[in-house]
């Protein structure tokens, strides 16, 4: 169908509804910095806009907003009405993943947590948001726009944090059930138990379980997800705090396929893996059999299954009225693979090759052939770390300090299986070494082999000082980061990885900020924020560093090891912002100014074969968010945010000793100028509803800017009815759920590893960009009820 376009209605709507001059004679004094869990003050009903306080640009989203959405829906979902914050999801349910970006920065240039615990992957800062939560179970999301907060467990942020917090056990006892059903086989099942206070009042927990599963709107394969969460509180002093929560997750997804224009105009946009297993010529020994992969692969060899645990714990002693001490353990475990696992394997049997060659793979009993095997790359990451700070008000200061250790070992490695004709894998998840196939020398063969261990630190400061009667705040925070990086690589099939080499680098900054609020009354605040920000070089940086060199006797000797180069990237970050907060209304909106240095980007090494990551230059990102919540009247309410970010780059890509790519003055790919959201929210008695309308402007595909997509603008609905308690039902509740109402087509580029774009799409050297089809119209229905 024709895409609707109501971008026009949407940026005008949204930038009327973020002017305070409209609303003010409806306003009556309110507390600035009052926190509306709930949605109690001034148009923050709907759960998008809280009346924050503090000196920096900040949106938080919280229960009232997530309890009306997809339940499957990830972070990112919930955070896509948002100034500044450009998302996509591959399907509506939220199951498959997606990207973000926030004011052009990456979610790999973002630091996130859950409870304080850092969720990055601690190798290259990749975030993975469907492994994380139930958005059942979350009470607020928040985005740091620029810049990241003092005490943020991060080494990698630079463009600014996102957080999330998980819901406390209740305090009476409670029982929750939901069933979810939808479009595409869709079904979640939601249970939650809350114990209620116990040991004398001073302890209470919580555990909940989901199943979800929903097959693709396009092509073969689904999307299979198993989710735990669980969390506890315990006093047993007045003066001590324990708490502590547990997540595990365990999926397995099937891939949607990119596609370049010109895949969609020869094939259409339906077009994605295959159907039907690839299958093995038929083996004859002393005779060499070369298969291929065929062109549209098969779609149980494009999946991503991953497993991953969170335990975060918190000790919070209060010693005396003016100080307290907190401890915040935690331990993050993952196990997993992605992408694409069809591939092809040659045989042999010689000194020449790593450990002697790969041996038979087909079976018939000679070395000649080239096979189609199951292969992946494997992640497995254990990741404890801990932060300990303390908070000391002395007069009008109150300071915060603090010391955070991580110690992270990220093993990376590549094994391959056999798979026979009915597409069936040895072993899909890539864990049972007695199945890998072997070199020549008994060794299993790998096409990457890599352990990082990684130790990062951040001894923290800062202290906010209010003055003037609580007119003036100042907020100025100092942060002492490094990690030191000890890479591995053990010899492997990898393009310039073929022996034993490591890499020890340590990266350290010293990062100030500082922070100003002024109440000009009751309503209205100014801000101003000045930070420092970084993010070190991932371990990308030092894949593939051997040329040169003769394998002999199955060992390479005499090669090189070239000098990984790879700079830290910073940013420093300017925001100037007002805030209003009335009755009926509540007011953010900042501009700001955040200039990148040595940028870093991850390209094609042909020479090793790898993606690695490079310096790319500086970036001056500047612009300006607004957001606004309004209530119309004791049913209606209305948000609106509108932003427009200007992201160029600053000089030309070098792409060999003597050539150039004119990227100077480009704007950064899919980083759209204009967006804008919109929510208009009704609640009347036992009826709510909601229509949300979010703009996503044209963005470019390419690093010179010769391709684009085109803008979009979708419409989400959600419509609910609220029945009476009843002696066994407490809360019943039906909700309809409609995402992208109006059917739009549309696409998005491929760019979820952050900075993994073409160069250019034409000419010489071109390459075409590849993107994700968008998700068409999904309808869902939740029934959910407390026992």
């Amino acid at each position: 169908m024709k895409p609707l376009k109501p971008s026009h209605i949407a940026l005008a709507v949204a930038a009327v509804c973020s002017s305070p001059l409209l609303w003010a004679q409806q306003t009556v004094p309110t507390d600035v910095g009052r926190i509306a869990v709930d949605g109690l003050p001034g148009g923050t009903g709907n759960g998008l806009i809280i009346q924050e306080d503090t000196p920096k640009a900040r949106s938080t989203v919280n229960k009232a907003h997530l309890d009306g959405l997809n339940p499957s829906n990830n972070p990112y979902q919930a955070l896509e009405l948002l100034p500044g914050v450009n998302t996509f999801s591959h399907d509506a349910t939220g199951l498959y993943g997606g990207g973000l970006r926030v004011r052009g920065a990456n979610s790999d240039q973002m630091g996130f947590t859950i409870n304080g615990a850092p969720v990055n992957d601690s190798g290259s800062f990749s975030v993975f948001p469907q492994e994380y939560t139930d958005t059942d179970n979350l009470c607020e999301l928040f985005v740091t726009q620029g810049s990241t907060d003092s005490e943020a467990p991060h080494v990698g942020a630079s463009g600014g944090n996102v957080g999330m917090v998980t819901c406390a056990p209740s305090d009476e006892f409670a029982f929750q059930v939901a069933q979810t059903l939808g479009n595409l086989a869709y079904s979640r099942t939601f249970l939650r138990l809350n114990t209620g206070k116990f040991a004398d009042g001073r302890a209470k927990a919580f555990i909940s379980y989901s199943k979800s599963r929903v097959d693709k709107f396009k092509g073969p394969g689904r999307a299979d997800r198993n989710h735990l969460d669980l969390g506890a509180q315990f006093q047993p002093t007045s003066n001590l705090m324990l708490s502590t929560s547990l997540l595990y997750n365990n999926a397995v997804n099937n891939n949607y396929r990119t596609l370049t224009r010109a895949q969609i105009a020869a094939s259409g946009s339906d077009l994605d893996f295959s159907a039907t297993p690839p299958q093995h010529l038929a083996a004859v020994n002393g005779t060499a059999q070369v298969e291929t992969a065929p062109a549209n692969g098969y779609y149980e060899y494009n999946i991503n299954p991953f497993k991953n645990y969170l335990w975060a714990g918190k000790a919070e002693y209060k010693v005396s009225k003016e100080v307290s001490i907190a401890a915040e353990p935690y331990y993050w475990y993952g196990f997993g693979t992605g992408g694409s696992q069809l591939a092809t394997l040659q045989e042999s049997n010689a000194g020449s090759r790593l450990g002697g060659g790969i041996r038979d793979i087909n079976g018939d009993g000679d070395t000649l052939d080239t096979a189609m095997v199951y292969r992946s790359s494997v992640t497995e990451t254990f990741r404890p770390g801990i932060t300990l700070k303390t908070n000391t008000r002395i007069g009008s200061h109150n300071l915060l300090a603090g010391y955070w250790f991580e110690r992270a070992r990220h093993f990376q490695t590549q094994p391959a299986v056999r798979f026979d004709n009915f597409g069936n894998a040895a072993d899909r998840w890539l864990e049972n070494e007695n199945l890998f196939l072997l070199r020549q020398n008994g060794t299993a063969y790998q096409g990457r082999d890599q352990l990082t261990s990684s130790t990062a630190t951040s001894l923290f400061l800062q202290d906010s000082v209010n003055l003037m009667q609580d007119k003036l705040g100042l907020q100025v925070g100092l942060r002492s980061s490094e990690i030191r990086r000890e890479y591995t690589n053990f010899a492997n099939e990898g393009g310039g990885q073929g022996a034993d080499y490591s890499v020890n680098k340590s990266y350290s900054k010293l990062l100030p900020s500082v922070g100003l609020r002024y109440n000009l009354d009751a309503q209205q605040q100014v801000f101003f924020n000045l930070a420092d920000n970084w993010k070190a070089p991932g371990n990308f940086s030092y894949g593939g560093l051997l040329s040169g060199g003769t394998t002999a006797a199955g060992v390479l000797t005499g090669a090189k090891q070239r000098v990984p180069s790879v700079e830290v990237e910073t940013s420093t970050n300017l925001d100037l912002g007002y805030r209003f907060a009335g009755d009926a209304l509540t007011v953010s909106g900042s501009v700001y100014y955040n200039q990148f240095k040595n940028r870093i980007a991850r390209a094609w090494d042909p020479v090793a074969g790898l993606n690695v990551d490079y310096n790319v230059g500086d970036v001056i990102i500047k612009g300006f968010e607004l957001e606004s919540g309004v209530k119309l009247s004791s049913t209606w309410s209305l948000y609106g945010s509108l932003s427009y970010t200007d992201a160029v780059m600053q000089s030309n890509l070098q792409v060999s000793a003597t050539a150039f790519e004119p990227t100077a003055g480009k704007q950064l790919p899919d980083t759209p100028k204009w967006m804008s959201g919109v929510r208009l929210g009704y609640k009347s008695g036992s009826w709510y509803a909601s229509t949300d309308l979010k703009h996503t402007g044209s963005a470019f595909s390419s690093l010179v800017n010769d391709e684009s997509v085109d803008a979009v603008t979708l419409v989400n609905a959600t419509l609910g009815y609220r029945f009476a308690d009843s002696s066994f039902f407490k809360k019943p509740t039906i909700q309809l759920n409609v995402s992208n109402l109006t059917d739009q087509d549309y696409l998005r580029i491929n760019s979820g590893s952050g900075s993994l774009f073409t160069t250019r799409a034409l000419g010489a050297g071109g390459s075409a960009p590849a993107y994700y089809v968008g998700a068409p119209r999904f309808i869902s229905v939740t029934l959910r009820s407390d026992f």
